[in-house]
């Protein structure tokens, strides 16, 4: 299984972060926010020098970030900026070699039925973006956003129709929006997932709560053992976790580190 780690969840200093994930064990980072800016505000030298150090640190980057639709749908100006990130990150996928990008679907205003139509007109500029460019849009499925569940992102992409349109499948996420994310979430987007990213939750006292990776309430076992038989990509920790007193490098660390006992307990059954 191909690890990775979305750097800023260890430091907002590359370097930094780089040097941690390769001593926890990651094969590739995952690029999002560096030195307080997002990625897709850099200059294309800045990113190939991120590029370059990652790989002195014998790490590939997986992919970069931008926050294109985390708007409102009726947010116009919102969704030219989104328009002209997405435009920008999918130049830096594109000079860095790398095969997709991501984006959201819009702040939460109600229920996907009823918004259906509409975010897919919004939408359909970017699917064609990603259409004359080569370059596959990765939906994450975000609580706080329209899609938020595997069943839900898989009504959206059935809508769309595309095949520039895949699946960034995030359990955590899935949880927090209600539904059990293996094996109900991941068995309504299985076959169209091209990246994931993992942490885990808890429901304590009423209130949902970030956990490491093996301590919270989702089957990371069972998700787990099924991305180890049949995923291809990189899988990659982005934990939100950190520990009382602690500091989020220790956070990502501690999960990390769940995540490798989980795999070492599904290669001694």
């Amino acid at each position: 299984m191909k690890l990775g780690i979305i750097s800023d969840e260890i430091s907002q200093d590359p370097e930094h972060a780089f040097k941690i994930a390769k001593r926890l064990g990651a094969t590739h980072v995952e690029l999002r926010d560096v030195w307080g800016r997002n990625v897709c505000e850099l200059g294309e030298r800045q990113v190939l020098e991120l590029k370059q150090a990652a790989s002195r640190h014998g790490l590939q980057v997986s992919n970069i970030n931008s926050y294109a639709f985390k708007v409102y749908m009726d947010d116009r100006e919102g969704i030219a900026r989104s328009l002209k990130a997405l435009k920008r990150a999918v130049e830096l996928t594109k000079l860095l070699d790398l095969r997709f990008t991501r984006i959201f679907t819009f702040w939460w205003q109600g229920g996907l039925s009823k918004n259906l139509e509409r975010i897919v007109e919004l939408i359909s500029p970017a699917v064609d973006m990603a259409s004359d460019e080569g370059v596959v849009l990765a939906v994450e499925n975000e609580y706080s956003c329209m899609v938020g569940t595997g069943r839900e992102a898989r009504v959206f992409l059935d809508a769309v129709n595309s095949s520039w349109l895949k699946v960034l499948w995030d359990p955590g996420n899935a949880f927090f929006a209600r539904e059990e994310p293996y094996p109900e979430g991941y068995e309504h987007v299985r076959d169209r997932i091209v990246h994931v990213h993992l942490k885990d939750a808890a429901v304590e006292n009423g209130s949902f709560r970030f956990k490491p990776i093996g301590a919270g309430m989702i089957d990371y076992f069972g998700q787990l053992r099924e991305l180890d038989r049949s995923f291809e990509g990189v899988v990659s920790l982005e934990t939100h976790y950190t520990p009382p007193g602690g500091t989020r490098e220790e956070g990502t660390a501690e999960s990390f580190n769940g995540l490798l006992n989980i795999l070492s307990r599904l290669r001694s059954t």
